[in-house]
């Protein structure tokens, strides 16, 4: 049985180890910023994600890789590649794959990327010749905030999104009968929840970048003019001036150059808990036939690293201060100490109910 005075000692040295394990992260900048004002984060949980279905008919393939609380050193990467059996790889890109591809990747540092790739020459599904086919490629990076301090405090998150390209493959300029299934897509968005201590949940920070292309068709005389059309998804167009063509109506692609934003994911009052989930997402359809599609958001394939993603900065909600960097890679060692802490309580809270 614990008593009073017992508990009270035991929370002070569960603090006192917590406190002792967050200083230890405190260098260079940081100093006792690490966690300002009582914030305290957990490790990342990754996950990479891969599909392929037929439409209507189903999933082919399906598959995920999640890992737990990673941290940003030593590095963690999950990734996934996915080779068809229908169709081949025409994007130009990962020349050394010969077939069509879905693939993911995320490292717990920030860095990761999606593609897709699939040109089918012939029929996407064995049974129906009216079937599409489509490629999933996924990524998704999760953290949880907790403000165990006494005040109001606004998380904001810096993201560095990676370069971005869709494009259609083999688009006919005419066509004597509707048929507009083929499409690309690339896309980057951030959802976020905050549960307040009643155990309400409410909505923060939303997010949604990237860009759709698909088929626009035109009825005319006895034929429908075939077009490439693309659209900017959610907050594009606020983050991002133009888009760039490549100028090819047959094989049309459309590319966003690597951008950094800032996303408000909410205020967090003393005792909220706010969660992020940024997922990187590469898509695309095609009826085959001689076309295709592919899309790409960053590189899936870990060459090229974007650095910067990721940062979050927490502030007092006011006005006037100063925001300070809570050095996302940084905070995670330690927190199964205020897990512990935290663990605590509850069964405390239990034991008084």
């Amino acid at each position: 049985m614990t008593t009073p005075g017992s508990a009270i000692i035991q929370r002070r040295a569960l603090a006192a180890l917590a406190a002792f394990v967050l200083s230890g992260l405190a260098s260079g900048t940081l100093c006792a910023g690490t966690l300002p004002f009582g914030i305290a984060g957990s490790p990342i949980d990754l996950s990479v994600n891969g599909s392929e279905s037929i439409l209507p008919g189903g999933k082919v393939f399906e598959e995920s890789q999640p890992l737990f609380g990673t941290l940003p050193v030593p590095k963690q990467s999950a990734h996934l590649l996915h080779l068809s059996g229908t169709g081949v790889n025409g994007s130009g890109r990962s020349t050394n794959i010969s077939d069509a591809f879905a693939s993911s990747l995320a490292e717990s540092d920030g860095n990761g990327g999606v593609g897709v790739s699939q040109l089918i020459f012939g029929l996407p599904s064995a049974t129906d010749p009216a079937a599409s086919r489509q490629m999933v490629a996924t990524s998704l990076w999760t953290q949880t905030f907790v403000n165990n301090g006494s005040n109001s405090v606004q998380v904001t998150l810096h993201l560095h999104i990676p370069s971005l390209q869709v494009q259609l493959l083999g688009v006919a300029p005419r066509r004597d009968s509707p048929s507009a299934t083929e499409t690309a897509e690339a896309r980057a968005t951030v959802q976020s929840s905050i549960t307040h201590p009643d155990l309400t949940i409410v909505a923060g920070g939303q997010f949604d970048f990237g860009l759709h292309e698909f088929e626009r068709q035109i009825p005319s005389g006895t034929d429908l003019i075939n077009l490439a059309d693309v659209k900017a998804l959610g907050q594009t167009g606020a983050v991002v001036s133009h888009v760039d063509f490549n100028g090819d109506d047959f094989n049309p692609a459309f590319t966003i150059s690597s951008v950094s934003t800032d996303v408000k994911l909410g205020t967090l009052q003393p005792g909220d808990t706010l969660s992020y989930v940024y997922t990187l997402m590469a898509l695309g359809t095609t009826h085959g036939f001689e076309h295709g599609y592919d899309a790409f958001l960053g590189d899936p394939f870990g060459a090229d690293v974007v650095g910067d993603n990721l940062g979050v900065t927490v502030s007092l909600a006011v006005a006037s201060q100063t925001p300070l960097p809570a050095a996302l890679p940084l905070f995670a060692a330690g927190l199964g100490a205020l897990g512990l802490l935290g663990r605590y309580r509850k069964r405390k809270a239990a034991s008084f109910a």
